[in-house]
C-alpha cells in the first residue's frame, strides 16, 4: 500500500473519464508551450530555434501518455502530468500516485522520487542528468541501464531477482533492501558509502567490499559465510538473522571501536558468543561493538531467514460474507443482514478475497478492541455495500494491504476512510448551503493530510540518509505521523492508535515540529489549495453555483490568451532572458511559464472561491 494513500484517494473517484478539471488543466498546460513560444517569437523570432519543437514535443508526449488506454482506475497521471510541468529545477516528486509507467521526464531531471507507485519497470533510457532515483515500494522486477551519474539509488521493497552487473562508477548510496536478490555483481562501485541488501536470499558477499564503505545491511538473508576482509571504514555492519556459524577472525581488529556489529539471530556457537562477550569486557580493549544475545541457540532462531524484520501476523481465511458479517455483529443495525446478503453476491468480483482477508488483518491491529473503530469498519461495509465505485476502490487498495505487518493494514484503513469522505463529495451529500461550511472544514483536514504526507516523506529521506538507523520503514513513519497528530489536526477519520510506533524513530520534538510546519502551511496555502489543486471543491461549485463557475472558465481562459504572453514577457525581462540564446530561453520557459499560468489561475478561481463563501456568510 501506498504511505498515505489520503492524498490520493481525494483527488479523483476511480473513473477513467476525464473531469471538466482535468480537461482545463490540460488546456492550461497547453497554453503555457503554445503562449511561451508567441511571446518569444514576438522579440525575436530566432528564440524559437531548438527550443519550441523539443518543448511542444514533451508537451504531446505528456498528453499522450495522461490519456493512454488501459489505466488503472486509481493511477493518478493527471496529478503527476501536473507536476512535471511545474517542475522547478528541484526534486520532481511523482510519489503515491498508483502509476504503472512513469511519464515523459524532463531531459535535464536531477532527482526523481517515484516511491510507492506500482511501476513494474523504468524507462530504458533515463535522464542523463539524474543524480537521484527513489523508486522503493514499486513492483520492479528489473533495472534498466543506469545514468552514469547516478549517486543514489532506492529501489527498496520490489521484486528484484538481480542487480545490474555493472552499476554507475558514481553511486555512494545503495538500498536494495526487501527484494529477491541471490547475489550481488562481483564488483561494487568503488564511491560506494551506504549499502542495505537486508531481507533478501543472499547466501555470500563479494569477496571484494568497496574500501569506501560505511554502512553496510545484509540482514534477514541466507549467508553462511563472510568475506575475510572486511572495509577498515565500516562503521555499522548489520549481519543478523542469517545462517552464519563463524565470523571473520579479524573482525575485532579490523574494524575500529566506533563501529557496530550486530549478529544476533545467527546459529553462532555458545561457546563463540562467551569469548566474544568475554573479551569486549576486557579493559583497554579496543575493538568494535558486537552485538548479539547470549541466551540465544540455534533452536530459538527463525527458522525462516527471509522474513521481514517486524512482526507479521497470520491472517486465517475466511470468505468475504462471513469477515463482513464479523465486524457488522460488533455494531449491529437494522438492514444488517439484506447487507450481508449483498455482500455475498460479491465474493466473486476482483480483489475480494483479498478485502476479505484485509477484514480479518484488521483484528490483528491495537485499534480493533476500540468502540469508533469497530463502528467505523461497520459503516465502511454498510456504505460500499450500496456504492460500486467505493466498494472497487477498497478492493483495489486492499490488493498489498496483506504483505506484512498490522500497521500496514491501518494505514490502508486510513486511506479507505478518505475515499469514503470523498465518495460522500461526490454524491452531493454537500450540495447546500450548510454543506459549503462542511466541505471547507473537510478540505482542511485533506490539506493537513497532503502536509503531513510532505513532513513524512523528508523524515524518511532524512533517517536514511543520517545512517544511524536501520532498516527505516516508511510504513511506521506515515503511520505515526497520522496517529499522534489525529487529534491536534482534527483528523477524525482515521485509526486512532499504531501497533509499532518506536519503528517510526520519531520523538516529541518531531510530532510537535510536523504540528506547527502543517498549521503554518494551511495560514499561507490553504486558501489556494482550497481555489485551485483541491478538484472535490471545483465538483461543488460546478453543481451549486453553475453560472459563477461558468463565468469563471471564461475568465480563465481570456485571462491566459490575453494576459499571459505580458506576464510571461515581463518575467523574462526581470531576469534579464530576452534575446538571451535559445536553450536559455527554454529553461527560463519551464521556470516561468507554468508559475505564470498558476498565479492567473490563483486570482481567478480565488475570486469565486470568495464569491461562493461571502454569499453563505462563510469566511476562511
Amino acid at each position: 500500500m501506498d504511505p498515505f494513500d489520503a492524498g490520493q484517494a481525494q483527488r479523483g473517484n476511480g473513473s477513467t473519464e476525464s473531469s471538466g478539471r482535468e480537461d482545463r488543466e490540460g488546456e492550461e498546460a497547453q497554453w503555457v508551450g503554445v503562449l511561451t513560444h508567441a511571446v518569444l517569437a514576438a522579440d525575436d523570432p530566432a528564440n524559437l530555434g531548438d527550443s519550441a519543437p523539443a518543448e511542444g514535443g514533451h508537451d504531446q508526449m505528456l498528453e499522450e501518455w495522461a490519456a493512454e488506454e488501459g489505466q488503472n482506475p486509481l493511477e493518478d497521471r493527471q496529478e503527476a502530468v501536473r507536476r512535471v510541468n511545474a517542475w522547478n529545477q528541484g526534486e520532481l516528486n511523482l510519489a503515491m500516485l498508483r502509476l504503472t509507467s512513469l511519464p515523459p521526464l524532463p531531459a535535464g531531471l536531477h532527482s526523481l522520487d517515484a516511491s510507492f507507485n506500482r511501476l513494474t519497470s523504468l524507462p530504458e533510457t533515463l535522464p542523463d542528468a539524474l543524480n537521484s532515483l527513489n523508486v522503493n515500494g514499486n513492483q520492479l522486477v528489473s533495472l534498466p541501464a543506469l545514468p552514469a551519474g547516478l549517486a543514489l539509488l532506492d529501489v527498496w521493497s520490489n521484486r528484484l531477482t538481480s542487480l545490474p552487473e555493472t552499476l554507475p562508477a558514481a553511486l555512494e548510496g545503495l538500498n536494495v533492501g526487501n527484494n529477491q536478490l541471490t547475489s550481488l555483481p562481483e564488483a561494487l562501485p568503488a564511491r560506494l558509502e551506504s549499502l542495505d541488501v537486508s531481507v533478501n536470499q543472499l547466501t555470500s558477499l563479494p569477496e571484494t567490499l568497496p574500501a569506501s564503505l560505511g554502512s553496510l545491511d545484509v540482514g534477514v538473508n541466507q549467508l553462511t559465510s563472510l568475506p575475510e576482509t572486511l572495509p577498515t571504514s565500516l562503521g555499522r555492519l548489520y549481519l543478523n538473522d542469517n545462517q552464519l556459524t563463524s565470523l571473520p577472525t579479524g573482525l575485532l581488529t579490523q574494524l575500529g571501536a566506533a563501529a557496530e556489529v550486530v549478529v544476533s539471530g545467527n546459529p553462532l556457537p555458545q561457546e563463540m558468543l562467551m569469548n566474544l562477550d568475554t573479551i569486549q569486557s576486557t579493559d583497554g580493549y579496543a575493538g568494535p561493538r558486537v552485538v548479539f544475545d547470549l541466551s540465544e541457540t540455534h533452536e530459538d532462531q527463525w527458522e525462516d531467514a527471509a522474513v521481514a524484520p517486524f512482526p507479521l501476523e497470520t491472517v486465517a481465511a475466511e470468505p468475504l460474507p462471513e469477515a463482513v458479517a464479523d465486524w457488522l455483529n460488533g455494531d449491529p443495525k437494522e438492514g444488517d443482514p439484506e447487507v450481508v446478503a449483498k455482500w455475498q453476491s460479491f465474493a466473486e468480483e476482483p480483489g475480494a478475497q483479498q478485502y476479505a482477508d484485509f477484514l480479518n488483518g484488521l483484528r490483528n491491529t491495537v485499534n480493533s478492541g476500540n468502540e469508533g473503530f469497530q463502528q467505523g469498519v461497520a459503516n465502511d461495509l454498510r456504505q460500499a455495500a450500496a456504492n460500486p465505485q467505493l466498494r472497487a476502490q477498497y478492493f483495489q487498495l486492499a490488493l498489498d494491504a496483506n504483505e506484512s505487518c498490522a500497521d500496514r493494514r491501518t494505514l490502508t484503513w486510513n486511506g479507505m476512510q478518505t475515499a469514503r469522505l470523498i465518495a460522500n463529495v461526490e454524491n452531493g451529500l454537500y450540495d447546500n448551503n450548510e454543506g459549503v461550511a462542511a466541505l471547507v472544514d473537510l478540505g482542511r483536514v485533506m490539506f493537513r493530510l497532503e502536509a503531513l504526507g510532505g513532513i513524512a516523506r523528508e523524515k524518511v529521506q532524512s533517517l536514511r540518509t543520517g545512517g544511524t538507523i536501520n532498516n527505516v520503514d516508511e510504513i511506521e513513519v506515515y503511520l505515526a505521523y497520522q496517529a499522534t497528530l489525529r487529534e491536534r489536526l482534527g483528523l477524525q477519520h482515521i485509526a486512532p492508535d499504531m501497533n509499532y510506533f518506536y519503528d517510526s524513530h520519531l520523538t516529541e520534538e518531531d510530532i510537535d515540529r510536523a504540528e506547527t510546519s502543517v498549521r503554518s502551511k494551511e495560514a499561507t496555502g490553504f486558501a489556494d489549495y482550497l481555489a485551485t489543486d483541491w478538484k472535490p471543491w471545483d465538483d461543488v461549485v460546478l453543481r451549486i453555483e453553475p453560472e459563477h463557475h461558468a463565468t469563471m472558465e471564461e475568465k480563465l481562459a481570456d485571462a491566459l490568451e490575453e494576459e499571459f504572453p505580458g506576464r510571461l514577457k515581463q518575467k523574462l525581462v526581470e531576469a534579464g532572458l530576452i534575446g538571451a540564446e535559445a536553450d536559455v530561453v527554454a529553461d527560463a520557459e519551464r521556470e516561468f511559464g507554468p508559475q505564470v499560468s498558476k498565479d492567473i489561475a490563483r486570482e481567478i478561481k480565488g475570486a469565486l472561491r470568495d464569491t461562493v463563501l461571502n454569499k453563505r456568510g462563510l469566511s476562511l
